[in-house]
């Protein structure tokens, strides 16, 4: 059996790489004659990170291309592209319409004759079908459709559905992908608002929760090595920020706002007599569009005492974040993936919410109270309930390896029955 696992990631985003590494260990747990390729946005930084060989994405080249296009008809080509591409994809991988017939970019057809090599594809989890991202997140799927391969989407949180032609492709492809695994139960709701097929929906565990821990194997970096040694000198408290947009005009907030209220947090946190660590899951390796780093290192004009305050600038892997979260008390994220990760490796982990997946998440896992609107943040709140966890963390530690236990075993038992259905359809 050979399986292709895509999607529009990279590993420079680490809680993409959590996912994508959770889902090759399960999978290498419950069969390890499987074959795997994996492909992504970045290969070379996604392979270094991953520690795996790395495809290059066609669909991403191409749109680059397109993108990077000059003159009076480059610029009319990136408009067509954003205005009617989905829809020629569609009409070709539905075989109807007058759009069928309208050619497609040399590169659309390369990338949908490199999917029939494999058995199945495995569009990977994450949160990557909503609607402020665009029509173009259903690229992948159409193109296998159109390859005739099935289709399985394992992990994901789906929505908001604000916009029609959003939703008309996610009715579309969320209908005609052989299954549609949800992480969490919100996304459920809000395609049955919106009216989404959810006639393929099930219902299981986000991924990252299945990365292995590698004790035998794991060797600590120089790095690793450095961050261990700063957190034995003091109890430690992990944050990660983000950069908000595109979220913060839907929030009704700024970035500014946003990192000042943060930053009381942390405050809040040395005068209890912790030090903080800020770790991102998102930097800038290989032109990844993303730096946590920067908003860390801004954020420091606000603490009080800034010795007490470390920005990590290192390029961690998703595994060697696992191993550092593990030595510290608690971790506050902005980004889901690093209370995700965080949890699996036995740290507690409130997730702000500034979108409906960390609620989610946090609901299915049975501790829906770790899961903070990011409106309490933002007045103040937060840094109470920070100060409550911290004084409840045996209780809270002895619920939270119950919880993941349980996440572990229905996301192996999740893996375990889509691999028999694609032997089964071979």
């Amino acid at each position: 059996m050979k399986l292709l696992i895509l999607g529009n990631h990279t590993c420079g985003n680490r809680g993409d790489s959590a996912i994508l590494r959770g889902l090759i260990d399960a999978i290498t747990t419950v069969d390890d004659s499987v074959q795997v390729d994996v492909m992504s946005r970045y290969p070379v930084s996604s392979a270094w990170l991953l520690g795996r060989p790395v495809l290059g994405d066609g669909l991403y080249k191409q749109m680059k291309q397109h993108n990077n296009a000059v003159g009076l008809m480059g610029r009319v080509k990136k408009v067509l592209r954003r205005k009617y591409q989905h829809q020629v994809l569609m009409a070709k991988a539905t075989e109807s319409g007058r759009l069928r017939n309208i050619s497609i970019p040399q590169g659309f057809i390369d990338f949908v004759k490199s999917l029939h090599n494999y058995d199945a594809i495995i569009q990977v989890g994450g949160s990557f079908f909503v609607d402020l991202y665009g029509v173009s997140q259903f690229e992948h799927a159409l193109c296998s459709f159109m390859a005739k391969k099935p289709v399985y989407m394992i992990g994901h949180s789906v929505g908001p559905f604000q916009d029609p032609q959003f939703n008309q492709l996610a009715s579309y492809a969320f209908g005609n992908a052989k299954t549609l695994i949800l992480r969490e139960s919100v996304s459920l709701d809000l395609m049955k608002q919106s009216n989404i097929d959810t006639s393929k929906v099930e219902m299981g565990v986000d991924t990252a929760w299945l990365v292995e821990h590698h004790n035998e194997t794991f060797a600590p970096s120089y790095a690793v090595r450095h961050w261990f040694d700063t957190i034995k000198r003091k109890k430690t408290v992990a944050i990660t920020l983000r950069e908000l947009a595109p979220f913060d005009k839907r929030l009704g907030t700024t970035q500014q706002a946003y990192e000042q209220a943060f930053a009381a947090v942390v405050n809040r946190v040395i005068e209890q007599g912790y030090q903080v660590l800020a770790l991102s899951t998102c930097t800038g390796i290989d032109s990844y569009n993303k730096d946590d780093r920067m908003i860390a290192l801004n954020l420091r004009q606000y603490v009080n005492q800034p010795d007490q305050y470390h920005v990590v600038m290192d390029e961690l892997n998703d595994l060697e974040m696992g191993k550092i979260l593990a030595e510290c008390e608690l971790t506050v994220g902005t980004r889901l993936h690093s209370a995700i990760i965080s949890m699996n490796f036995g740290t507690p982990a409130i997730a702000i919410n500034y979108e409906h997946k960390s609620a989610g998440i946090m609901q299915q896992l049975g501790m829906p109270e770790m899961a903070i609107d990011i409106r309490q943040l933002l007045d103040g709140s937060l840094q109470s309930v920070v100060s409550d966890v911290l004084g409840q963390l045996p209780a809270i530690n002895e619920r939270l390896s119950l919880a993941v236990q349980a996440e572990r075993e229905t996301g192996l038992r999740m893996v375990e029955s889509v691999l028999a259905r694609v032997k089964e359809e071979k």
